[in-house]
């Protein structure tokens, strides 16, 4: 075992070696520039760890990066069938022309450009990779092209794990490949056509069916200068580039202070909350088993008994479920509060718009806020994660707006099912999904922006504290947050008390302290 890990080991060595030399010797011709930047990222832990899954492809491999997955290799045969399909439909006219000298070839003078859209290093030799670039890219290029004739008669497509899988992130390919593959394809090889304009429309057309946002049409992002560098990326650009926008990101130093400050009030008032619940859930317990009257318990089970949840969702805070024990990491989330929060406390209400996430809004006068319209069906949540992590992994900064930005705008202001109830009702969020189903994904969506909040959630905070009855539970909260301290350290007192009497009690006996038999 360890002379084949070791001949392994030295194999991938060599064929790095190899390939450093060949490429350092040979005389490289192709143009790699910012057209073609690195552009397909293997996703770091930090952010599958939330749902790895949503990461993966589950059913098949494009591009090098799973394509020696045991589980994807079964569909091998299919993707070769699709590809050999689409390669024979198009030179049957032309005779005896062979697969390797017409396409394979035109792929290995794209070897070092391939390679470098990759942000991992990539260990297979130039044959290897071209041969599984042929495949995927023709694949691709077949899936694209049926969806593009049979619109109306694809739609089980639209909604399959093999559309999900095509939108993940590290199963994504360079356009340059498809598009030198779609012009061997098309046109001679002596030919030049760099518009490739019919491709571009079968891209734009997958990315329309399969994206939880409303895009715009080529043309318009166009407008804004884009280059497409695969599927995923045609998506991004087409959603960030959809609308306008005048907003600017929030970057007061003082408000940052003050909401860091009060973020930490709020954590620790939380935990003091908890702790006075927990602790009176197990006075209860305990005192019951002495036998004490139901008098004596009455204010405690009154306290226990009170709307916990509703009380703390008012004040911005959260109860921990389950005694505090979180299964996981824990998601962090931006503050701001609940869409039904907003609106039975603040008279906020909500408006879609026409346009996309950068013609976001907060009108003060109207204390309205615009959202775009979402919709959301089984393959959604993959989307915007990948979306995400593209945006965050190339650092893109089209605008003030993000796709990173509108992820944790809704996923901070949905909590629960009521929330997407009201967004439903302003046909802000449409989908084949069930309410519960639209909490838990947003409510599993981490913080992905690590800079200030943008200038919507700022001014909505500001507009939220401004109002009468906030101002009131925000005074009484700051007033009493000294007092939820005392009451928690009296408690835990009382509890650690009743502890040592009921274990002297289950040692020596005492009956008649309480007046029980037990």
């Amino acid at each position: 075992m360890a002379i084949a890990t070791s001949l392994s080991s030295l194999s991938r060595e060599q064929r790095w070696v190899h390939q450093i030399r060949k490429k350092f010797v040979k005389e490289v011709t192709i143009d790699i520039s910012e057209e073609n930047p690195i552009c397909i990222f293997t996703i770091q832990k930090s952010v599958t760890i939330f749902k790895p899954d949503a990461y993966l492809p589950q059913v098949i491999a494009i591009g090098p990066y799973h394509h020696m997955d045991p589980h994807l290799y079964d569909m091998e045969r299919y993707k070769i069938a699709s590809a050999k399909s689409l390669f024979n439909q198009t030179y049957a006219h032309l005779g005896n022309i062979k697969f390797r000298e017409l396409l394979i070839s035109k792929i290995k003078e794209l070897d070092p450009i391939i390679r470098g859209c990759y942000h991992s290093y990539l260990d297979f030799n130039d044959n290897t990779l071209s041969w599984i670039m042929a495949i995927d890219g023709l694949f691709l290029l077949n899936i694209l092209q049926d969806h593009f004739v049979n619109l109306e008669d694809n739609k089980m497509l639209q909604a399959s794990v093999l559309s999900r899988d095509l939108m993940i992130l590290e199963n994504q390919i360079p356009s340059v490949l498809l598009k030198e593959i779609y012009r061997t394809l098309k046109y001679n090889s002596s030919e030049k056509y760099d518009d490739v304009v019919e491709l571009l429309h079968m891209m734009e057309q997958f990315c329309r069916a399969n994206s939880p946002l409303k895009l715009p049409s080529i043309s318009s992002c166009q407008d804004h200068g884009g280059t497409y560098l695969h599927l995923l990326d045609l998506m991004y650009q087409l959603i960030v580039t959809n609308g306008f926008s005048d907003t600017q990101r929030a970057p007061p130093d003082e408000e940052k202070e003050e909401k860091q400050d009060e973020s930490e009030e709020t954590e620790v008032m939380e935990d003091d909350i908890n702790s006075v619940c927990d602790n009176i859930d197990v006075i209860t317990k305990i005192a019951m088993k002495f036998g004490i009257a139901t008098k004596i318990l009455k204010p405690f089970q009154v306290i226990q008994g009170m709307p916990w949840d509703k009380i703390l969702s008012f004040l911005g805070l959260k109860r921990v479920n389950d005694s505090g024990k979180h299964e996981g990491p824990i998601v962090q989330e931006i503050k701001i509060p609940s869409v039904s929060t907003l609106h039975y406390y603040a008279g906020i209400t909500f408006s879609s718009t026409s346009g996309g996430i950068m013609d976001i809004k907060f009108v003060e006068e109207e204390a309205t806020l615009y959202l775009p319209v979402i919709t959301l069906d089984v393959n959604s949540e993959v989307v915007l994660r990948n979306l995400v992590a593209y945006e965050n992994a190339m650092h893109y900064s089209y605008s003030s707006q993000s796709i990173s930005q509108f992820v944790d705008l809704i996923s901070g202001i949905i909590d629960n099912a009521e929330d997407v109830i009201l967004l439903k009702q302003k046909g802000i969020i449409k989908g084949d999904l069930t309410n519960n189903q639209i909490a838990e994904l947003f409510n599993g969506m981490n913080k992905a922006t690590r800079n200030s909040d943008s200038k919507t959630v700022v001014n909505i905070n500001k507009y939220y504290k401004k109002r009468l009855v906030v101002k009131i539970f925000k005074f009484i909260k700051k007033r009493f947050f000294y007092l939820w301290k005392v009451i928690a350290r009296l408690l835990t007192i009382l509890l650690l008390l009743l502890l040592v009497l009921y274990s002297f009690c289950e040692f020596y006996g005492c009956p008649k302290v309480f007046g029980s038999s037990n």
